[in-house]
């Protein structure tokens, strides 16, 4: 299954994102680095970055995509200096993020003026989101998810962050955001 949903959703995704050549590129909440990986993959040369809260997961990742850069480390808390990204993303993450007003801050801090963060997050009024709710309850995951609505609001309250547009991806959602 492609990282974002439907092949069609994935290329939706990599037309916001836009990776290019020498862009430094964050994945945020990044897991095991497969999605990082086919972003570095169909950029033709961006560096790509990643950071999750899981050693275990950055242990494989650093094992099976060593040509990706992962460090253990939180939204909220991320191992890098101001202004070091050209772009981010998180996909399917957002809703684990434990604090999203000092996350977005946090990225803001990390991503150059002008730099694009693209967040895919989960509609929780989709059966998908049902199901994301159900098993965290069984793993004892903390999860606030947020309609789209919801969430582009939100971010269009904040100073770092504008609203560039959003779209649709079935049972997911896409919101890009240009840095101030």
């Amino acid at each position: 299954m492609p990282a974002v949903g439907k092949e069609s959703d994935w290329s939706t995704f990599l037309r916001a994102l836009a990776p290019g050549t020498g862009e430094k590129i964050l994945d945020i909440g990044s897991g095991d680095c497969s999605k990082a990986a086919r972003v570095l993959q169909a950029s033709n040369g961006a560096m790509l970055y990643a950071v999750d809260p899981s050693e275990k997961k950055i242990a494989a990742a650093k094992r099976d995509h060593q040509q990706v850069a992962s460090s253990v480390g939180t939204a909220e808390s991320l191992p890098f200096p101001d202004f070091y990204f050209d772009k981010a993303y998180s996909t399917m993450a957002l809703h684990h993020f434990t604090d999203l007003d000092r996350a977005l801050v946090e990225i803001g801090r990390v991503i150059k003026p002008g730099g694009r963060y693209i967040i895919v997050e989960v509609e929780p009024r989709s059966s998908l989101g049902t199901l994301f709710r159900f098993f965290g309850r069984i793993l004892g995951e903390k999860m606030e998810m947020r309609t789209r609505a919801q969430l582009t609001d939100k971010l269009g309250q904040g100073d770092l962050f504008r609203v560039v547009g959003s779209a649709e991806l079935g049972s997911r959602y896409l919101i890009h955001l240009s840095r101030a």
